[in-house]
């Protein structure tokens, strides 16, 4: 049972509900869209390693993780605003295809870096299941970027 002192001015009162909602609607317009990954880690979860040529970051790199209950997708570019997983689905016995939403409008690092993202692999992917399609939209929904790149077995 919330208490109210009603000894207390109501301008003070009056401000520290404005306050109050005012956190409230920043949080929640921070919230962006929900991310699907079971797991999203700022560089690399345990037991995953690149290759020389994956670690340049010249594409996203799709590697197949837990015997293959899983899929980690390691994006690159800034650290604190990595894009977000919403979808992810079979679109062939060879293609699956995952769309990202442009990361939460903030004020990002300047950094390049690589961000994994850990997702359940959807029923009804077949072992022969060998691509992954990922939309990128971007920020102001201008442009989007389509990359197709092997899942590959982990080394």
């Amino acid at each position: 049972m919330t208490e109210i002192d009603r000894t207390r001015s109501p301008r003070r009162w009056t401000g520290a509900v404005a306050v109050a909602l005012a956190a409230a609607l920043t949080v929640s317009g921070c919230s962006g869209s929900s991310s699907i990954a079971v797991e999203t880690v700022r560089g690399l979860p345990s037991g995953v390693t690149l290759s020389d040529d994956e670690q340049r970051g010249e594409q996203p790199v799709a590697i197949w993780t837990d015997d293959r209950a899983t899929i980690t997708v390691v994006t690159w570019g800034s650290s604190s605003c990595p894009p977000v997983p919403t979808a992810l689905a079979v679109e062939s016995a060879a293609l699956l295809q995952l769309q990202f939403a442009p990361p939460v409008d903030e004020v990002c690092t300047a950094d390049y870096a690589p961000t994994s993202h850990v997702l359940t692999t959807p029923d009804g992917v077949s072992f022969g299941a060998t691509r992954l399609e990922m939309t990128f939209e971007a920020q102001n929904a201008a442009e989007t970027v389509v990359v197709t790149v092997p899942i590959r077995d982990p080394e």
